[in-house]
């Protein structure tokens, strides 16, 4: 091996360390992670001072650091004035920029970078992208908001049509004449560091700079949670010394190649030449978003391909295209193509209050982060606290917004008829001052979005259980918890419990969904799963809309058909300007030459954030009264549903006596952890008891009023 004898033969090492919590992420969850791997990284580091690092912090996450661990900062502060260690930018609050508006693909990045010149002095010239997706027409946006080069992974670079051999420098890539310089990150070194034997790593480093061209470069990006966040890390890099003998390895072997950083590399080395990079991510996201059994295949594949088994076609191997998580999970979309309105909002109140749109437009960013638009390993669209805190953030940036528009009235009422959520069919989106809602009327009217705007509230977002590529592994799981393997090899069990929650649901979960059951089908058979004679679900629905001052009147027509039944059930939602509340009532006629009898039963879906837990409660439907708690309650007239961790309540008062069902929506889902069951909802059914002759109607209804424990 040639020593750095010239510049031009200096062979490098680039290490590049990727930072992130998820906004809305638990507090405790944070300070363990600066104490776990934050801090002692830089601690170690500070030892090794000939040691240069690329490092990236997401500006939420770098914020609560500031505020919250000035140890932590003041620390990274003596790096990056001692230029042993640069600051990458990126996306503010970490959002996929491909699935932004131009103006919040802009103002993410120029967020972040302006935030950091008045923290270090200088604004960053290289930026990181959230979880690497990539898109031909970023270097649009990426130059246009400053920033000179990036990291992917080299599987950007591969499914171009480069060989490994060439992966050693820095490329340029351009959109229509606007350029930026990629770095092609090794999928290899993410594997090994710090799960492979250090003198394995250190070898692999000399190897993949072993090219007699200018510069080669051996080039790890990845996560900073891998040093002692993920399962075992922490005893693995630090008690049992991965890191400091790595460090130890890389000062040792000075004359062999030496640490960089990203802009050193790239203001030093000549650029490798001109790429043009498919639309993708790293390797595993494209098994995250394939449909469940073809990402079980293709996950066996990947370890097959880390096997080193069948490495001639992994070039020619795609997977699942990231934007097809929108396809996959309907409440990913729907929150996206929300956001995509609230941007239009939050753009058309700056145009009359610059001010004000700052606040909105802040809230808006938040609620772009990334996390809640997908699911893998890291993907936290299953974690119900993370949707609250983008749905929260989205609210109050409508809020914002809707308070400009609206000229700061008390009681307005505005409906919006479109495809809002780009599936084909017509969506009602109804508010208020008090409350919002989402209907669809070709899907029986369900709705699925309920929030207090005004509390920056959602209620409605419960996620539907599914069937994932990776639920067959959950019987099978186990594995070492040493942290000597990556959590891509590894499924660990953490609560056998899970397996309870194996399953799928036929229909999205909504609200205001409708079925029609047989008279000798008892509450405790309905709440077991007997089959509905009819439904609502997946039906196109007659609508008539009303606005009369700031009341809302939404109607749906509905046909409900089966042998010995044909009743047209009409329904109705009825919001007013200043309430937070709203009325569903229904009406069915029986249009058939037979007498019906039976049960409708009314869908009400509601996510409370957890099942267990003193704050949170049904009261008037008996005992148990957890979230977590199944059963079934005859004669009620009144209950609630109370958060007194959010501090609401939602009340429910109905028109007549009527059995009502509960029971908690569980799903079995897959985290950098291993396996776990997650509470994320409640489900409540009415049952209005039904006797119609033919050719007569009949009508009941629910009323749902929503206020403050205090």
């Amino acid at each position: 091996m040639e020593g750095n004898a010239s510049p031009e033969n200096r062979r490098v090492l680039l290490l590049c360390f990727h930072n992130h919590q998820p906004v809305g992420n638990f507090e405790k969850v944070l300070a363990a992670a600066t104490d776990d791997a934050y801090m002692p990284f830089l601690r170690l580091l500070s030892e090794f001072p000939a040691i240069k690092a690329t490092i990236h912090f997401s500006g939420w996450l770098f914020q609560w650091v500031e505020e919250r661990a000035p140890e932590t900062f003041s620390l990274l502060k003596e790096f990056v004035s001692r230029g042993q260690v640069e600051l990458l930018g990126g996306g503010m609050y970490e959002p996929v920029l491909a699935l932004l508006p131009e103006r919040d693909r802009l103002g993410q990045v120029r967020e972040l970078s302006s935030l950091l010149e008045r923290r270090f002095g200088r604004a960053p010239e290289g930026a990181w992208l959230a979880e690497r997706v990539w898109e031909p027409d970023l270097p649009a946006t990426l130059s246009a908001a400053g920033v000179k080069y990036l990291s992917l992974d080299d599987y950007h670079f591969v499914r171009a049509g480069l060989s490994t051999e060439e992966l050693d420098g820095v490329y340029i890539t351009e959109h229509n004449g606007a350029a930026v310089r990629v770095f092609p990150g090794s999928e290899r070194l993410r594997y090994l560091i710090p799960f492979g034997g250090v003198e394995e790593t250190l070898w692999e480093i000399e190897r993949m700079t072993s090219r007699n061209v200018p510069f080669p470069a051996a080039i790890f990006a990845d996560d900073g949670e891998k040093f002692g966040v993920w399962p075992g890390t922490k005893k693995h890099v630090y008690e049992s010394g991965w890191l400091r003998r790595f460090f130890e390895g890389i000062v040792s072997r000075a004359d062999r190649f030496t640490t960089m950083t990203f802009g050193e590399y790239a203001a030093a080395a000549p650029p490798r030449g001109t790429v043009y990079l498919p639309a993708c991510s790293y390797i595993e996201m494209g098994e995250w978003a394939l449909p469940p059994e073809r990402a079980a295949r293709f996950g066996d594949l990947l370890h097959e391909f880390r096997a080193g088994r069948y490495g001639e076609i992994k070039p020619f191997v795609q997977g699942g295209f990231y934007r097809n998580f929108l396809r996959k999970y309907a409440e990913a979309n729907q929150l996206h193509k929300r956001m995509l309105h609230v941007s239009e909002r939050v753009e058309a109140c700056e145009r009359l209050s610059p001010s004000r749109a700052r606040a909105a437009r802040d809230f808006l960013y938040r609620a772009q982060a990334n996390d809640v638009y997908w699911h893998g390993v890291f993907g936290g669209l299953y974690l119900n606290h993370l949707r609250e805190a983008a749905w929260s953030n989205l609210l109050r940036a409508e809020g914002v917004a809707d308070a400009v528009l609206h000229e700061g009235k008390a009681g307005w009422a505005e409906v919006t008829e479109s495809d809002l959520d780009c599936d084909g069919g017509a969506e009602l989106l109804l508010k208020t001052a008090g409350m919002t809602l989402l209907s669809h009327a070709h899907d029986g009217g369900a709705v699925t979005e309920i929030s207090l705007p005004a509390r920056g509230v959602a209620l409605g977002h419960v996620l539907t259980r599914r069937a994932e590529g990776y639920h067959e592994k959950f019987r099978r799981a186990g594995g070492p918890q040493d942290g000597s393997a990556s959590i891509h090899d590894v499924l660990v069990l953490k609560d056998p419990a899970v397996l309870d929650a194996l399953g799928a649901d036929p229909w999205q979960r909504a609200s205001f969904r409708e079925a029609f059951h047989r008279e000798g089908d008892s509450p405790e058979a309905i709440l077991s799963g007997a089959p509905p004679l009819c439904a609502t679900a997946g039906k196109e629905a007659l609508v008539e809309c009303a606005r009369r001052g700031t009341r809302l009147v939404a109607r749906f027509g509905i046909p409900l058909a089966a042998e010995g039944v044909d009743l047209l059930l009409e329904k109705v939602l009825v919001l007013r300007g200043w309430e937070e509340g709203f009325m569903a009532a229904f009406r069915l006629h029986n249009r058939g030459g037979d007498h019906v009898a039976g049960t409708l039963c009314s869908e009400w879906n509601l996510n409370l954030l957890s099942g267990e837990g003193v704050e949170r409660y049904y009261d008037g439907l008996g005992d148990p009264r957890g979230l977590s708690s199944s059963g079934a309650s005859r004669g009620v007239r009144e209950f609630r549903v109370v958060d007194g961790w959010r501090n609401v309540a939602a009340r429910a008062v109905l028109d007549r006596d009527c059995a009502v069902l509960r029971h908690p929506v569980e799903t079995a889902s897959l985290s950098e952890a291993g396996a776990e069951k997650i509470h994320q909802g409640v489900c409540i059914k009415i049952l209005f008891p039904v006797s119609l002759p033919p050719g007569k109607t009949d009508s009941c209804s629910v009323r749902w009023l929503f206020y403050s424990l205090t």
